[in-house]
């Protein structure tokens, strides 16, 4: 039976459906499931709903009777990040990101709240494990308040009045979920000891999910886990979720999602026996694997229980990508494919997965076939990219990936997201290694994607659910992390592709819009809360007075913040002419990339010190500058390029260089930086591409 709670949020999704004339996806099975008459009147029960829009429709009962408040809270560290979102409740919910320069504001660019609040430092959290466990337990629990003066099990109305509940829950995290009615769709996993965790929090809390702690090591991500490993991991899974006493060994049931929020390995060598099946025919060497997320959820006999997905890294980052999945919106998509449009990659062809996203009501760009160039790809690269999802077909390895025409483009060339992405990227290897940044993978996770469907090993085409396939899961309401697995057929099996990110993570689109933010309350001062604004003000304010750069480099920081750039790019010319510029420009290279600012660009890194320039500043350096190198005639600034050249492949910025610094009268100095950078490299391919350029 569908609880009633399913049957309200079906309710309210039909009463904000696409409005009249705005055409429903048709052709698939999923979209046939999705198309109902304008009226919407059978109520789901009388309805033959496929079970992945059925659990779709589960998660999004959640953001579909849950406030959001249009607010974003900024904090400085992972225990006022815990204590912040032990604040929501039933009554409201808003992100909370921990401060830095790069992910929390692309996140508040995207978001667009009416206030962004910075809060001052919480209590440090208790240093004892089983301590720090209650505390997130208890933020979960505190998510599922009811407000006051609302019976349990009733559940709020976005839009209605309803006062945040004083006191903290007394219940655990599945009695909690339990008294208002609520029946969990997936289950958490993490430990407070891997940064991760402040990923799994966020996504127990606001799915309604319970947590299970797995503190033992599970390997680095670029390694594979050894056989009996992966049996064992797979089982203290399934025995967490089995006590749990829910439903959970078919599909459609209630738990149909794991997310292990933890550093791991991200491949694994095959276990033997029938629950780790491999394709037919699959012919894999003892030293090989496949996908870890692959490997988990399956029975005895190979077939899915559910769906896994993977969240590692940095307390900042993986806060980023649990707030991007539960709280953006999906509007806009960028289809890049580079496939022949005959044979097997025709099939892989993005012609009408792209009408689907636009029928959904998405803002969609298709850059296609002969047009799918890597001179396309660097000029699409200036000055970022900003679609909320990305279809990418390429093919490739772990360090590049080749565009129509052969045209190999390698990790530098990987585009610095403007706005969280969402992304399914059909190409070898790119996520072997996923947290080196020198690697295609490595790389699109740290310029901003934070979801992320793509290959552990060489997967062979067929391993990947077509655009055409995952597109139309995608805008009818199938989580992520169905959109990208097949749930039947041989490639069912286990085998080589991986989901990083929210499995749970289920798009609403523009035609079916979430309920109108609530509004937030005014920064409250005894918490040490201070509206981003505000703090720009101040700061100028001070700055003008003082002529101090720190006065200015606080402004800068603020208004990034704030996510206004505009304001930013305004403050960083006057920083510099008043001799600031070494202490703001970190924070002024997000903004003056955006704007395409070349000339900015090179001013801030100019004025930056050598120990604060990171990789990601030279990206956009490099990004920005690439397309139009060649016009550059001024040799001193030039030789400047040279110095600035990105270490683990000089070759990839020494090339463009070369032809602008021959016509600039100085080719020798091209010539001594490849030599140079041949003397210092022990890496046999990097010093062979820059011995092919001194040949050439």
């Amino acid at each position: 039976m569908i609880h009633p709670l399913l049957v309200a949020a079906a309710t309210a999704l039909a009463q904000a459906s696409a409005p009249s004339g705005q055409a429903v996806p048709q052709g698939t099975e999923a979209a046939q499931a999705a198309a109902q008459p304008a009226q919407q009147a059978a109520p789901p029960e009388a309805q033959q709903i496929p079970w992945p829009i059925t659990l779709g429709l589960r998660v999004i009962q959640v953001p579909l009777r849950v406030p959001v408040l249009n607010r974003v809270v900024i904090v400085p560290d992972e225990a006022t990040y815990l204590d912040e979102i032990s604040r929501w409740s039933l009554a409201g919910r808003w992100p909370v990101l921990i401060e830095d320069n790069f992910f929390a504001p692309m996140f508040v660019r995207a978001f667009k709240p009416e206030s962004v609040v910075r809060r001052a430092a919480a209590a440090p959290m208790p240093a004892d494990r089983a301590a720090q466990q209650a505390a997130a337990a208890q933020a979960i629990s505190n998510a599922w308040r009811a407000p006051q003066g609302v019976p349990p099990g009733s559940g709020p109305v976005p839009g209605s009045s309803m006062v945040a509940p004083t006191e903290p829950s007394t219940l655990a995290p599945l009695q909690a979920f339990k008294a208002v009615g609520f029946e969990p769709c997936g289950m958490v996993f993490t430990s407070m000891g891997d940064p991760a965790w402040t990923a799994a929090v966020a996504l127990a809390a606001a799915h309604g999910q319970p947590i299970g702690w797995i503190d033992q090591d599970l390997g680095a991500p670029w390694s594979s886990m050894p056989a009996a490993s992966v049996v064992e991991l797979s089982d203290t899974i399934e025995r967490a979720v089995a006590a749990t006493g829910l439903s959970w060994q078919a599909r459609g049931d209630a738990i149909d999602a794991v997310t292990l929020c933890r550093t791991a390995s991200g491949r694994a060598i095959v276990p033997p026996g029938a629950r780790f099946r491999l394709p037919d025919g699959a012919n894999v060497k003892p030293d090989e694997a496949v996908s870890l997320t692959d490997a988990l959820c399956r029975n005895a006999d190979g077939s899915r229980w559910g769906v896994a997905g993977w969240i590692f890294g940095d307390s900042r980052r993986s806060a980023y990508m649990a707030m991007s999945a539960l709280f953006l919106d999906r509007t806009s998509a960028l289809c890049f494919n580079s496939y022949q449009p005959d044979g097997q990659w025709g099939r892989y062809g993005m012609t009408e997965a792209v009408e689907m996203l636009k029928q959904a009501g998405l803002e969609v760009t298709l850059i296609d076939g002969p047009q799918a160039t890597g001179v396309a790809w660097i000029n699409l690269a200036m000055g970022g990219i900003s679609p909320d999802v990305l279809l990418v077909n390429t093919s490739g390895n772990a360090d590049f990936f080749d565009l129509w025409g052969q045209a190999r483009m390698r990790p530098e060339q990987v585009p610095i997201a403007n706005r969280p992405v969402a992304m399914q990227f059909i190409h070898s290897w790119s996520l072997g290694t996923p947290e080196v940044v020198d690697t295609v993978g490595g790389r699109w996770l740290d310029h901003g994607v934070y979801a992320y469907v793509g290959s552990v090993w060489e997967p062979f085409l067929s391993a990947f659910v077509p655009p055409i396939l995952f597109t139309d899961r995608f805008v009818n309401l199938v989580p992520f992390g169905w959109c990208a697995r097949w749930t039947e057929g041989p490639m069912d099996a286990l085998w080589r592709v991986t989901v990083i990110g929210d499995p749970l993570m289920t798009t609403l689109g523009p035609a079916r819009q979430r309920p109108a933010r609530s509004s937030p309350a005014q920064p409250d001062a005894s918490r040490g809360e201070i509206e981003m604004r505000d703090a720009a003000r101040d700061a100028l304010v001070a700055a003008k007075a003082s002529g101090a750069a720190a006065d200015y480099a606080r402004a800068m920081r603020a208004l990034v913040l704030a996510g206004d750039d505009a304001m930013a790019v305004q403050v960083w010319a006057v920083a510099l002419g008043k001799g600031a510029g070494a202490e703001c420009a970190s924070d002024a290279m997000g903004p003056l990339f955006r704007a395409k600012d070349a000339d900015g660009v090179v001013a801030a890194m100019r004025a930056m010190p050598a120990d604060r320039v990171t990789l990601r500043d030279r990206d956009m350096l490099w990004q920005l500058w690439t397309p139009t190198l060649p016009a550059l005639r001024d040799a001193a600034t030039l030789e400047w390029f040279a110095t600035q050249v990105r270490e683990r492949r000089p070759y990839v910025d020494l090339i463009p260089l070369r032809g602008a610094m021959e016509r600039a009268g100085v080719k020798e100095k091209w010539v001594e930086a490849v030599t140079l950078w041949r003397a210092r490299t022990r890496d046999d391919e990097v010093k062979t591409e820059l011995g092919k350029l001194l040949q050439g």
